[in-house]
């Protein structure tokens, strides 16, 4: 009997070591295990674990416009761009190492990353352009609802022979720009001018991650504030629904006899929407339109919440609660848009 009695006095002995023990390890970590972190609360999903903001890395419109790789077209009254990005690549040897360089920096910092190249692989295997209901969609749209970064980045850069040297040595102006992907909206931009790295290595690719090095700590701020306001009060999308042309639905009409369906659309806005934030622009028999609509940024599994996303759940709701028929034709990454046919 003494000796279980000298057991049981040894087993809680070495349970209350094991938790002195652990408590000591926990209190070292000195909050250094969520450096860097965004612990973001969603509605009332799990919080989600977020280090970085997730980046995918283009040559801007400027640049491909300079190198012949970007045409303009006029898409049902509207000015849209085409851009060619595997032609950019054939025509500028050194961009896609000028793209890998600027990776290989934000990769460093623990950013998550989408490969340009890699995704314009899987684009050309599926086709890279696509046509539905006479709307075209040009690589970048097609890439990003792909990939669904965060932010992409775009630079331009122009790497020409210094005219203050004999030596085959040149100089690089290059412009980083940090852009929204929903609202298109720059958040953060470097601009560099007259860089050289002090020899005659003419390589562009490296004097760009030589420069960042001091120049890129400041630009990562910009993002990670951006994203951590993203996090808290949603990302900012348009929302547009209009009657199909030949329909005689009206969005003045009644949804089953209780209220005009312009009026479910502003209820389902204020109960599905980020802190109940959405702006009414134009409120017509036939078409209703929003801008600064907030939505959140991930789903409660992680996965990442798009404008498309939120097209697809507000027509869900409206084909069940109204018994209207809606199809979804958002196209941009931060323009939902449904098109109401009729009634079922």
């Amino acid at each position: 009997m003494v000796f279980y009695n000298e057991i049981k006095i040894m087993l809680k002995k070495t349970t209350i070591i094991c938790w002195f023990l652990l408590l000591i390890l926990l209190s070292c970590d000195n909050g250094q295990g969520n450096k860097g972190k965004i612990i973001p609360n969603i509605g009332n999903t799990n919080s989600i674990a977020q280090t970085n903001p997730s980046i995918m890395v283009f040559p801007s419109d400027a640049y491909l416009k300079r190198i012949g790789c970007i045409n303009e077209f006029e898409n049902q009254g509207i000015i849209s761009y085409s851009r060619d990005y595997n032609k950019a690549f054939i025509e500028d040897e050194e961009l896609k190492f000028i793209i890998s360089s600027i990776e290989e920096s934000f990769s460093q910092s623990g950013y998550p990353l989408e490969s340009l190249e890699q995704l314009l692989k899987q684009r050309t295997n599926e086709g890279a352009m696509d046509e539905a209901d006479n709307i075209i969609k040009d690589q970048k749209t097609l890439l990003m609802n792909t990939a669904r970064p965060d932010f992409i980045i775009e630079v331009s850069y122009d790497n020409k022979q210094d005219p203050n040297s004999r030596n085959p040595k040149k100089i690089l102006n290059y412009t980083l720009s940090a852009i929204d992907m929903y609202t298109n909206k720059v958040i953060a931009s470097i601009t560099r001018a007259d860089i050289t790295n002090g020899n005659e290595v003419n390589s562009a690719s490296s004097i760009i991650k030589k420069d960042l090095i001091n120049n890129i700590p400041d630009f990562e701020n910009q993002i990670k504030q951006r994203f951590a306001d993203e996090i808290t009060n949603g990302v900012e999308i348009n929302l547009r629904l209009t009657a199909e042309g030949d329909t005689k639905f009206s969005f003045g009409d009644e949804c089953l006899g209780t209220e005009n369906y312009n009026d479910w659309v502003n209820k389902w806005l204020k109960a599905n929407t980020v802190k109940s934030t959405y702006k009414p622009i134009k409120n017509t028999e036939k078409e209703l339109r929003y801008t600064n609509v907030r939505i959140m940024t991930h789903k409660g599994n992680g996965e990442r919440y798009t404008a498309y996303d939120f097209a697809n759940d507000l027509k869900g709701e409206f084909s069940k609660s109204c018994g209207v028929k809606a199809s979804n034709k958002t196209q941009g990454i931060g323009d939902a848009y449904l098109i109401v046919s009729g009634l079922r």
